[in-house]
């Protein structure tokens, strides 16, 4: 699913799925896309995670993007926030149950700073 959702960007080590091939931010409409289809994949879970109720494999492969989306996207476009429960709902819920597993939270998670 990651490779069919994500846009085709810029490959980067440190800015992923964020920017076009001449160093321009992807067109909102592009991450909106991306994170409406990542917010109906997760809806199709049982839980807040994307295999259920306990973390998994996916969240784990996932969550570097993700985290990087939350903090970076409402710096490139005004208005754009991943974790608008309002918008992205099982997103939303997703970020909030990876908030709180404490190894996840106290290691990988970002910031407005550290993204």
């Amino acid at each position: 699913a990651f490779r069919s959702i994500f846009p085709r960007a810029r490959p980067s080590s440190r800015a992923a799925f964020l920017f076009q091939y001449n160093g321009e931010p992807l067109w909102k409409s592009t991450f909106e896309t991306t994170l409406e289809e990542t917010n109906e994949l997760l809806g199709s879970s049982p839980g807040p995670f994307f295999c259920g109720a306990e973390l998994s494999a996916a969240d784990i492969a996932w969550a570097p993007f993700l985290e990087r989306y939350r903090y970076q996207l409402p710096c490139l476009h005004e208005g754009l926030e991943p974790d608008d429960r309002s918008k992205y709902p099982h997103l939303a819920a997703w970020y909030e149950a990876m908030d709180r597993v404490p190894a996840y939270a106290c290691r990988v998670k970002g910031d407005a700073g550290s993204w």
